[in-house]
This record gives structure tokens, C-alpha cells and sequence, in this order.
């Protein structure tokens, strides 16, 4: 399942985990997300930040602020997201919707 946003959130490599499980999982991220970003503006552009500088593209001040800003919430929401469920391999993949 994904998240129905502009930010499409889906919990990978995750095989054999309940899909209520893993809804949950999916849902308490996007939820941390949203603390740290609660205008979806906000989030888009903080997403988008952090994209073009892990891809290496030029970005200013204010977007190295957004990735910065971004990553410290993507660990955040990973951490959330991860709680109660022991699956080793699993990762978030966060993309623009």
C-alpha cells in the first residue's frame, strides 16, 4: 500500500510481513513526516531539495537547508516507521508522487 499524498511512501523488501503491518508501518512515517513538514508545499520542496543535491546538482543556501532539513526528518520517520517490526532488509522509498 501507498500513501495517498503528492509523496508516494511504500515500505520495500519486506517480504512476508502482514500488509496491515505493514499499512502501519507506512502510515506512522508518513505521520512523522508531516510533524516535521506540515504544509505539503513544504514537503514537496523539502523532498525536491534533497533529491537534486543526492543527485548531485547545484542547489542554494535555502534548498541545502530543505535537504538538511529533509534528511533529519527521513531518519525520524524511519525510526517510527520501523517500530514493532524486526525486517532487516526493509527500507522506505519516498518519491514524488
Amino acid at each position: 500500500m501507498e500513501v495517498s499524498t503528492p509523496i508516494a511512501i511504500s515500505l520495500q523488501d519486506c517480504h512476508g510481513i502482514d500488509p496491515a503491518l505493514k499499512q502501519r508501518a507506512e502510515m506512522r512515517f508518513a505521520k512523522e513526516i508531516n510533524k516535521f513538514f506540515p504544509d505539503e508545499q513544504d514537503r514537496l520542496d523539502a523532498l525536491s531539495a534533497f533529491t537534486d543535491a543526492a543527485e548531485g546538482g547545484e542547489i542554494s543556501a535555502q534548498q541545502e537547508v530543505l535537504a538538511r532539513a529533509w534528511l533529519k526528518a527521513f531518519d525520524k520517520a524511519r525510526q517510527a516507521g520501523f517500530q514493532g517490526i524486526g525486517v532487516e532488509e526493509a527500507y522506505f522509498d519516498v518519491r514524488l508522487g
